[in-house]
């Protein structure tokens, strides 16, 4: 376990969506003092936090406007960012917070391992981190599911050849956004019609991932590749978000087909399905090792957003204590149970 003393002082929310008021949730559970709560400009600015997540213990903390918040006046040692998957768009966001002298842990996929989605930009928030003596962090369900899950199991190896991941994850817990991504209940023409077009494809968040995990294995990424082809079923489902039934002949879901090759001739390939599941489908992930020893593992049954929040809540502490600087979950400690929520207060008095 953590020093009972590496809790923060107090937390900011930066982004009040679907995840956001996850995180304050299970924060209130956990005992985590939440101070502020900050959302871009809109109907949540002004309201109070106590309703919007319908907490009493945070009635009174009153959501501000993002972009004129002066962050460094809020009482608060690290923040939590949950707006958007994308780094070029959250990269603004995180300078402002690291700037203002706060740990930052982002729930954005990019950020997890930045490094993979643009190197200048991710030394740059190395440096501001430094020189402001605080931590940036990305994590979320990727953290145990998708990072560590695999590299605990290649430790016994002596011999690695290959990776081979798989999952699919249903865009149906999302929002529209997703959806768009995704292309659901775009016709197959309109893929064939994109065939012929110069437009460069919008890339995945998931090859991020899969270049950390071959990265965090000590092994040297020559070159990253990904191709995405649209997932049509043959009988039609349900899509919440669009408020019809997606019929045949109309896509469901994408999947990310992903390869990293590497200089020590270890190749790792992904198949990651972002789609719409049939009756009684459900999420999985599965990750299978061509080596000595060879292994799979297969995970089912998870709750990916409850995964998430919690992965994010359960790396708090770590973040606290971490070094100054770009600090990636794969260089941290696999993620530890944390058992009883107690208060910050009764921690600090076991402690001593």
């Amino acid at each position: 376990m953590n020093n009972l003393l590496d809790a923060p002082k107090g937390i900011l929310i930066y982004g009040l969506g679907g995840v956001g008021l996850a995180i304050a949730r299970l924060l209130n559970d956990r005992g985590w003092p939440v101070v502020a709560a900050v959302n871009r400009a809109g109907a949540k600015v002004g309201q109070d936090l106590g309703s919007l997540a319908n907490v009493a213990g945070f009635a009174g903390i009153i959501v501000e406007e993002a972009d004129v918040v002066d962050f460094s006046a809020v009482d608060a040692d690290i923040a939590i960012i949950a707006i958007n998957d994308r780094l070029m768009y959250n990269a603004p966001h995180h300078k402002r917070l690291l700037e203002a002298g706060l740990n930052v842990i982002c729930v954005g996929g990019e950020s997890s391992y930045p490094q993979a989605v643009d190197p200048d930009l991710s030394g740059a928030l190395d440096r501001i981190a430094r020189a402001n003596g605080v931590t940036f962090t990305g994590c979320g369900l990727w953290d145990t599911y998708r990072v560590w899950s695999i590299k605990t199991l290649c430790g016994p190896c002596t011999l690695l050849h290959g990776l081979h991941h798989r999952s699919v994850t249903d865009a149906n817990r999302f929002g529209p956004e997703v959806v768009r991504v995704a292309r659901i209940g775009d016709a197959l023409e309109s893929f064939n019609r994109d065939e012929g077009s110069t437009r460069e494809p919008e890339k995945s968040i998931y090859r991020v991932f899969v270049h950390q995990v071959v990265a965090s294995l000590g092994l040297t990424v020559t070159s990253v590749t990904e191709h995405q082809e649209p997932v049509f079923f043959d009988e039609p489902v349900h899509c919440p978000v669009l408020g019809r039934e997606i019929e045949p002949g109309f896509c469901v879901g994408m999947r990310s087909v992903i390869e990293v090759k590497t200089e020590e001739n270890v190749t790792a390939m992904a198949e990651v399905d972002l789609r719409l599941t049939q009756s009684g489908e459900g999420e999985w992930m599965s990750w299978a090792i061509d080596g000595n020893p060879a292994a799979e593992m297969r995970l089912h049954g998870f709750d990916t957003g409850h995964a998430t929040v919690s992965s994010v809540v359960n790396r708090i502490q770590d973040v606290v204590a971490a070094q100054p600087g770009l600090v990636t979950v794969d260089q941290m400690a696999p993620m530890q149970f944390q058992p009883s929520p107690i208060s910050i207060a009764t921690r600090v008095a076991e402690s001593v």
